[in-house]
């Protein structure tokens, strides 16, 4: 009876641990918009309001959007120097042979000429404008960054959405000039500044503000500890696996990703696959597959000690933990695809505990 109940009490302790997260999770910004890929073409393109509806969908509080000028000044979302990569002909919705460069086109011939590439027919819209965007993000109560160098952007944006939106460039005069008009967050890319200088260029800023960087190598644990100490906020922007998931370890404050996910508030799982205190000798793998509606998200803690190789959503992580007691938290979005997972021991590996989740993120 007593070697019962001391198994109870260790089974309810590991459970309990693997509902605690001892990070703090970071904001999660969907990168150029929530976009979804239908095979080798866009169902939901970059930089649209479409994108916008479906990161409300998800559940992202935020969207990143790109501004560029037309030739005729007009303030336009797109990524590119050119539309040819997400943009079709609006004739016959061919591609585009030639490069059509956006700064040198006119916004009349852009909308009139041009479509968005997408398998919904229903979605092959004009290239959209920022105010189109912002007043997208408004109706679905999404936080828009704009990477913009355009000053002009951020004067729209306060119009629209007074302090709710994030200024983010590499230019510091740029993203200054946002101070201008709000006292929203300014994100500033620093290159490759060391953590100090980093600090002096955003206390010239001044105001809510932080750094955001695409350089997983520079940003480690100890870069993030000094930006954050000074009052900082820190992105990691479109790390590839597995150094996102390193990112939100060394507790990034914002991750801006095409994958991340852990928007989990709110929602409850369609399915749940656990294990607690199992021993995976080296070699040794667990699994899990579920079938998943069209739109749905995982969510996966993993308490161990020694290396494991996690598969997710087709990414893959190799983490090290020398003692049991660090619950690790990785995400992804699904469309049209299931989670994919699979642990497997790299060398004789102990997990405490093991949690994955699949959220149903339909309407």
């Amino acid at each position: 009876m007593k070697r019962i109940l001391v198994s109870l009490l260790f089974v309810i302790a590991v459970l309990s641990c693997s509902r605690s997260v001892p990070v703090d999770l970071p904001m999660s910004v969907a990168h150029r918009g929530c976009w979804l890929m239908d095979g080798d073409e866009f169902y939901i393109n970059e930089n649209c309001p479409a994108g916008v509806k479906m990161a409300a969908q998800y559940g992202y509080p935020a969207i990143e959007c790109d501004v560029k000028y037309t030739l005729d000044s007009v303030m336009v979302i797109m990524h590119d120097a050119t539309i040819n990569r997400t943009m079709r002909n609006a004739s016959d919705y061919s591609k585009i042979e030639q490069p059509v460069k956006v700064t040198e086109t006119t916004f009349e011939e852009l909308r009139t000429k041009y479509v968005l590439e997408s398998t919904d027919p229903s979605l092959r819209v004009p290239i959209p404008t920022l105010l189109e965007e912002l007043e997208a993000c408004r109706q679905y109560g999404i936080i828009p960054m704009l990477h913009s160098a355009v000053p002009e952007s951020y004067k729209l944006a306060h119009e629209i959405l007074g302090d709710k939106f994030i200024a983010f460039d590499a230019s510091q005069a740029a993203v200054s000039q946002a101070r201008n008009y709000s006292s929203c967050l300014i994100l500033l890319d620093p290159g490759t500044d060391a953590a100090p200088r980093t600090i002096e260029r955003l206390q010239e800023i001044g105001g809510n503000c932080g750094m955001s960087t695409m350089k997983h190598d520079m940003l480690d644990a100890d870069y993030i500890k000094t930006i954050k100490d000074a009052g900082f906020e820190v992105q990691a922007s479109i790390f590839p696996a597995p150094h996102e998931q390193r990112a939100v370890s060394d507790e990034v404050t914002f991750q801006l990703s095409d994958f991340w996910w852990y928007q989990t508030d709110g929602r409850k799982p369609i399915g749940t696959f656990r294990k607690i205190a199992m021993r995976l000798p080296e070699g040794q793998s667990v699994t899990w597959d579920p079938e998943t509606p069209e739109y749905a998200a995982v969510a996966l803690y993993i308490d161990f000690e020694g290396t494991v190789e996690i598969t997710l959503n087709g990414r893959v992580y190799k983490l090290t933990h020398e003692q049991p007691g660090k619950v690790e938290v990785l995400g992804a979005r699904l469309y049209k695809k299931t989670p994919g997972l699979k642990v497997r021991a790299l060398v004789h590996s102990q997990v405490k505990s093991l949690k994955a989740e699949l959220y149903d993120c339909g309407e």
